[in-house]
């Protein structure tokens, strides 16, 4: 089986509220109203059309897509999805995580994309799902928190919350990290609403140098915390471990290749990894960390950078093939975009995705 064409879709899709993070070493970043996408679309000599995802693209990352498609062509045009190992090896050739041309973190979603699309391939050619192309399947679904982000308005939090706690969500994470008086507010609305049965993270998104992470951690402790996410600016090995002495809650960050894995573990950085296919580059990079924590015996969850229907799909395989998932993972992409790509996006049921018995990252697409 060969890749003979692939196809570049672009997708702008709005979020059903205007949503807002903190800025790593201070600050609060733009808030978000819409998100730009790339599909991916590979055909093959054998018949079959696989799918990937360019996921929530930073707005002054947007490529062109006649000329991103060429460079995307270079990567996938003759090859056997197959050889995924080997073509990963290539594509930090052609995508690096330096700084060049469309940036880092478009080079990231980039093999995310491409790496998803090979995927799809062979599941499609096998007739098999993805997670048990990666060795297994060990879960049916996978608990989700949803995630809420930084605005003023208690009241509206309040009925956020409680509208998902009707829904069968009992995992939240809440975005933080901007000014902790009203952090502290809305973490004990919160916590209020949710109930004290709920597991609940916070998530300051590297807002926070590493005195302020263990003075606020500490300060926000009473409110039952299963993890604190990206507490410190920089993510540096070394801090992370001296903020994990000094606090009696759960640290959580997202680790993106093998190396910064070896890293983190070498200092005794975190409790939790956070993996997932868009920060990793890709299926195959993030379950061989997720092997590396497994054996490390450091926890995992899935995290995500907001994709649509069909990355949230490839998340759940990876998640699926997962024994050690430790907190709920934050798969929130479907609840939170006004509309889908998908006939039939993913649904939440009890605030768990189901891992789904078809085949196909792309099937029922509209594209």
């Amino acid at each position: 089986m060969r890749i003979t064409d692939v196809e570049l879709i672009p997708f702008d899709v709005r979020r059903r509220y205007a949503t807002q993070i903190a800025q790593e070493g201070g600050g609060a970043r733009e808030v978000v109203q819409a998100s730009p996408f790339l599909f991916l679309r590979a055909t093959t000599d054998s018949g079959h059309t696989g799918w990937g995802e360019i996921s929530d693209i930073e707005p002054d990352e947007v490529p062109d897509p006649q000329a991103w498609q060429e460079r995307v062509a270079e990567a996938l045009v003759g090859r056997d999805p197959i050889d995924i190992a080997r073509h990963h090896a290539e594509w930090a050739e052609i995508f690096p995580d330096a700084d060049g041309i469309g940036g880092s973190s478009l080079h990231r979603l980039t093999r995310a994309g491409l790496d998803m699309a090979c995927y799809d391939l062979v599941s499609l050619a096998a007739d098999t799902p993805v997670c048990r192309l990666l060795g297994g399947q060990w879960h049916q679904s996978i608990q989700i928190s949803w995630v809420a982000f930084i605005r003023e308005d208690l009241d509206l939090l309040r009925e956020e919350i409680a509208e998902k706690c009707a829904e069968g969500f009992t995992a939240f994470k809440l975005k933080v990290g901007v000014d902790i008086d009203l952090d502290e507010q809305r973490l004990a609305v919160m916590r209020d609403t949710a109930g004290p049965g709920a597991s609940i993270k916070i998530d300051p998104n590297g807002g926070w140098d590493r005195d302020q992470a263990v003075t606020h951690i500490r300060r926000l402790a009473r409110f039952d915390l299963d993890g604190v996410e990206t507490p410190v600016g920089g993510r540096d090995p070394a801090d992370l471990a001296v903020v994990r002495r000094e606090v009696d809650v759960s640290l959580i960050e997202h680790v993106a290749t093998a190396n910064d894995a070896l890293q983190y573990i070498r200092h005794e950085s975190l409790d939790v990894f956070n993996i997932a296919t868009t920060g990793c580059g890709g299926i195959f990079p993030a379950r061989q960390i997720a092997s590396m924590a497994e054996t490390a015996e450091v926890g995992l969850l899935l995290g995500s950078t907001v994709e649509m229907g069909p990355g949230t799909r490839a998340q759940v395989q990876l998640a699926a093939s997962i024994r050690g998932l430790s907190l709920a993972s934050d798969l929130v992409g479907p609840g939170l975009y006004a509309e889908d790509v998908l006939e039939e996006p993913p649904g939440y049921v009890g605030g768990h995705l189901e891992v789904p018995k078809s085949i196909g990252f792309g099937a029922g697409i509209t594209l």
